[in-house]
């Protein structure tokens, strides 16, 4: 895959987040790390202790619930949504491209979260869970990505 000089990738899960900057040559890039993010993980009593809710209808004998809140997932979302603004700020200012390498789920939420400006700096979208977030595994799956 072609990695312009300059150009920054961002390495996203539902957790972490890494920023890189290719000091290398466009198909053998080398790799910076400029910064990292990590949401922290909370226990579920921390994010909230609700229970789902109950509905009984009196014309009826019958009684539900509804659907338990994933409050982890809710936790991802936000912390894709911050992913998406810092990355927002990254290339306010920025001329070089950008390559996106997020787990599917994440890669949906920063979609939506994204201007039409930074939307058009993206070279790359790899929809991949790319959990290690060192240089170098990233740098040899870019090498071999075929976009």
């Amino acid at each position: 895959m072609l990695v312009r000089n300059g150009s920054f990738i961002v390495a996203v899960d539902g957790s972490r987040m890494s920023i890189f900057r290719n000091i290398g040559e466009a198909f053998k890039p080398s790799l910076e790390l400029v910064e990292e993010h990590q949401n922290p993980r909370f226990k579920s009593s921390e994010l909230g202790d609700d229970r789902a809710g109950r509905n009984a209808q009196s014309s009826s004998p019958r009684k539900g619930a509804y659907e338990q809140t994933d409050l982890h997932q809710q936790e991802e979302d936000r912390f894709s949504r911050e992913a998406a603004e810092r990355m927002e700020l990254l290339m306010k200012d920025s001329t070089n491209g950008l390559i996106l390498v997020a787990a599917p789920r994440a890669l949906g939420m920063i979609r939506q979260y994204i201007g039409p400006a930074t939307s058009k700096q993206l070279s790359a979208e790899i929809a991949k869970d790319f959990g290690p977030h060192d240089a170098e595994p990233l740098t040899k799956m870019l090498e071999k990505y075929e976009a």
